[in-house]
């Protein structure tokens, strides 16, 4: 077999052997032919029957996780927008709320001015009242301290007067005359 072999290389090729052999490739088989076609097609058959279909599930699986995902990413936009907007409102609030209180905070403060200027001039009405008691009684006790003075004056001129012996007439005189002074 090995000089069959060796005996059919050693063989020189011959321009008409050549052309013979390349029309041959060239030239389809029919046997060849209708192989593929039905080598193609069966195995078309059985891939639409085991592979077709478990692919397209894949496919058709794999198009609704992306549905899903895109659906749930929108829901998650619309949350995050309703989230952002709540924020907002609730910043608003916050800010309207801090800005009553320092109003409320202003007016406390404006009405506890008032308050104590009030109380600060009732406060002072009340001490000028007991200065003006103060001196009053000062004043009286002054009068008094005067009226007593000029009681102990009187009786001491009305010793004097004694002392001389004056005419009743002449003595009242005097004590009007002291008395008016008084």
């Amino acid at each position: 077999m090995a000089n069959q072999h060796s005996t059919e290389i050693a063989t020189p090729l011959t321009p008409a052997s050549t052309a013979a052999k390349n029309d041959s490739l060239l030239a389809p088989e029919i046997v060849l032919v209708l192989l593929t076609w039905f080598l193609f097609f069966t195995l078309l058959a059985v891939l639409k029957k085991f592979a077709w279909k478990p692919i397209l599930k894949i496919l058709d699986e794999r198009e609704n996780n992306i549905r899903i995902a895109v659906e749930e990413a929108e829901k998650t936009r619309e949350e995050y927008l309703r989230i952002a907007d709540k924020r907002k409102q609730i910043l608003t609030e916050a800010d309207n709320h801090a800005k009553e209180i320092i109003n409320l905070g202003r007016e406390a403060s404006v009405k506890n001015a008032k308050l104590i200027e009030a109380k600060s001039k009732q406060e002072a009405q009340i001490i000028m009242e007991n200065a003006h008691r103060e001196i009053d009684a000062e004043q009286e006790k002054a009068v008094a301290y005067l009226r007593e003075t000029s009681a102990n004056a009187a009786v001491e001129l009305a010793e004097k007067i004694l002392r001389e012996n004056l005419d009743a007439e002449k003595h009242k005189k005097i004590i009007n005359s002291l008395i008016e002074k008084i």
